[in-house]
């Protein structure tokens, strides 16, 4: 008879959640988590082709949205350190997607910039994500939408202050 190996694979946590206002009903946050955790998983699935990690493509989106940023300001919206984030940088630098240009006020730091390769790249992303928000969104009416949206905004300002 042999001993049976214990899984290693992770137990997934349910899908369904217990309903708001009962005592095991999740936290706000952990929901929120969840969600995220949930939504990198299936952009994960979808983008399995274009070889990137999640926070790669991160990194991409950031800069799309923000020509002409610094490591440092990348570092903080990735939540990463500047050496981690330097290291990103060089990979997709090599790889033809980012560019690094000098800062005129600063001789000692780079600003990164979009190379025209990743514009096909950045296109395929943003699909992705939009079909990622689809499923996550599917059957929630649009005025729901929006108050998520608004809510959501709201909290990110929030925490965003400096003091509490």
């Amino acid at each position: 008879m042999s001993a049976s190996r214990p899984s290693s694979r992770r137990p997934r946590p349910p899908g369904r959640v217990a309903p708001a206002g009962s005592p095991r009903a999740y936290s706000l946050g952990f929901l929120l988590a969840d969600v995220v955790r949930r939504s990198r998983a299936e952009f994960r699935r979808q983008a399995s082709g274009l070889h990137l990690t999640p926070a790669l493509s991160r990194l991409l989106i950031y800069v799309d949205q923000y020509p002409g940023c610094s490591q440092a300001e990348l570092a903080t919206f990735l939540d990463l350190s500047t050496a981690t984030v330097g290291r990103m940088i060089d990979r997709l630098e090599t790889d033809g997607y980012l560019r690094r240009r000098p800062d005129a006020a600063d001789r000692r730091a780079f600003r990164i910039h979009l190379d025209a390769a990743a514009g096909p790249l950045i296109e395929r992303m943003q699909t992705i994500m939009a079909h990622t928000m689809a499923r996550a969104l599917r059957g929630v009416p649009a005025a729901e939408r929006a108050a998520l949206r608004a809510a959501l905004e709201r909290m990110r300002a929030n925490l965003a202050l400096e003091t509490p």
